[in-house]
């Protein structure tokens, strides 16, 4: 069943891999159905491969597109050396396909008409996704596209003039439905279509939150039927099929729910595994037992989080009961499950140890044991520290440029909730610290929750990098405290 479970995901992904070999990379025109040769799949029928995989969700949660934030998508300078760095190194440490978020929860990308339709994406949309697909190119790295998250629904506010998710008419109604798929979602598949780079797209992350019928907690989610959402995912997947080669699915947020989707055309389902998850639904099930007509991938994992399983007992679990991949979450640190970089050398050796078979594209070398030298960020912040002494909050920090580049750093300090700095600090030497930057802020008091953030100017002025929400406190009887943070009020983009 190991074998039979695989066979249809590595056979569509290695037919993309083929059409590669032999130089037939084809820009498919809009609906058109488009299906590999019989040929192609006898050849390739019994080969066997596991993706072991990682999500990079996003660099700066607004990697494509453009909107009242300003724009920091992948085409931007300094995130294009920075997504690059990643890529750089995700690849020498054997990560052969990444998992990245398109248009998330609708903030940015979309162009929207006055009643909700989309009307089409926005200027530079466009050149943050073939930045993208450069830079997975550059360090042949292949991508899977997660077009949306569930917020896309699920949320709806505003925050400093944009809008987080609030989508709810595009799901259900079918006028407005079709305004997406034909304004945005048919344009991002034919633009891409003859890249060599897109093995699949999963079409919704985690519906389930936002479905009546699978979550019943009365948290602030906003919740649509199941069958609005099942619509709305086959739209999606028929639209990838109409328009691509690459495959499609979509990731539920527990095993037992991907059965919910069946009969929307997906190829391949896939889940999400936590800890939360372990005493109802082990991660140590047997791919079969899900009793699903395709393979079966989990989508997301702990990488560094978990109680109950390391990497390598991970990708060994899934590799020996059926599975046909698995992908971390994630890259970036910060949310207590991840802690990638700590985890990546065990993640090598054993992609090392199983090349033959998760070397998607089978061009890449088998990955060096142990740490890899990281590829520098133009512009990183290391040693922060925040303490409070007699009414005043002093910051300190070290600014790396490795290019030596002239730059002025001003730190701001935020009420949580407003848009608007209430001190911004240019940053100096801090007294018996060689090295260090200091930032000191005056307007402080008790009961309120704090932001830190900081820009780095050229000396004309021109910011080049901004570093958001690098610290969250609070004052409590003259001293710092760490505020309690509500992680879906997180979630959903609307604690503020």
């Amino acid at each position: 069943m190991k074998r039979q479970q695989r066979n249809w995901w590595f056979v569509f992904v290695l037919v993309v891999i083929c059409g590669i070999v032999l130089g037939a990379a084809i820009l498919v025109p809009p609906y058109v159905a488009v299906a590999p040769t019989q040929a192609r799949l006898d050849r390739l029928r019994g080969q066997s491969a596991f993706v072991a995989g990682l999500n990079y969700p996003w660099k700066t949660g607004q990697d494509f597109g453009t909107g009242a934030w300003g724009h920091s998508g992948v085409s931007d300078p300094t995130t294009y050396q920075e997504v690059d760095a990643d890529f750089a190194n995700m690849a020498a440490q054997g990560v052969r396909v990444v998992k990245w978020r398109i248009f998330n929860d609708g903030r940015y990308g979309l162009e929207f008409a006055a009643d909700g339709s989309v009307i089409g994406v926005d200027d530079l949309f466009f050149q943050d996704v073939d930045a993208a697909l450069e830079i997975a190119s550059h360090h042949d790295v292949y991508l899977v596209f997660t077009l949306f998250s569930s917020g896309f629904w699920t949320a709806d506010c505003q925050s400093n003039g944009v809008q987080l998710g609030g989508h709810a008419d595009l799901v259900v109604d079918p006028n407005k439905r079709k305004s997406l798929i034909e304004h945005a979602v048919v344009p991002l598949l034919t633009h891409v279509a003859s890249s060599d780079r897109i093995l699949a797209y999963e079409v919704v992350a985690e519906p389930e939150w936002g479905v009546q019928e699978l979550n019943s907690d009365p948290d602030q989610r906003i919740k649509l039927p199941l069958g609005a959402v099942h619509d709305f995912v086959t739209d999606l997947v028929t639209a990838v099929h109409a328009n691509t080669r690459s495959l499609a699915t979509l990731e539920s947020n527990r095993f037992s729910n991907m059965r919910q989707w069946q009969g929307t055309g997906v190829d391949y389902y896939s889940f999400s595994w936590y800890d939360w998850l372990e005493p109802y639904e082990p991660l140590a099930t047997t791919a079969s037992s899900a009793s699903l007509d395709k393979p079966i991938v989990l989508g997301e994992y702990p990488a560094g989080g978990s109680a109950y399983y390391s990497v390598p007992q991970v990708l060994d679990s899934m590799d020996t009961l059926g599975y046909a991949g698995a992908f971390g979450w994630s890259y970036w640190a910060g949310d207590g499950i991840s802690d990638w970089r700590d985890v990546a050398p065990t993640f090598s050796d054993w992609v090392g140890a199983h090349w033959a078979d998760v070397d998607v594209g089978g061009n890449a070398p088998v990955p060096s044991a142990g740490p890899i030298q990281e590829h520098p960020y133009p512009y990183s912040v290391t040693d922060l520290s925040v303490h409070a002494e007699n009414g005043v909050v002093t910051a300190d920090m070290t600014i790396d440029v490795p290019s030596g580049e002239a730059y002025v750093p001003h730190a701001y300090l935020y009420d949580v909730g407003s848009p608007q700095p209430l001190e911004d600090v240019r940053l100096t030497a801090a007294p018996g610290q060689p090295g260090k930057l200091e930032a000191r802020f005056t307007s402080v008091g008790e009961g309120t929750t704090y932001s830190l953030s900081l820009g780095i100017f050229d000396p004309a002025g021109a910011l080049h990098k901004w570093f958001n929400d690098l610290s969250t406190f609070a004052i409590a009887g003259g001293a710092l405290t760490t505020p309690h943070v509500d992680a879906l009020a997180n979630e959903l983009g609307c604690s503020s």
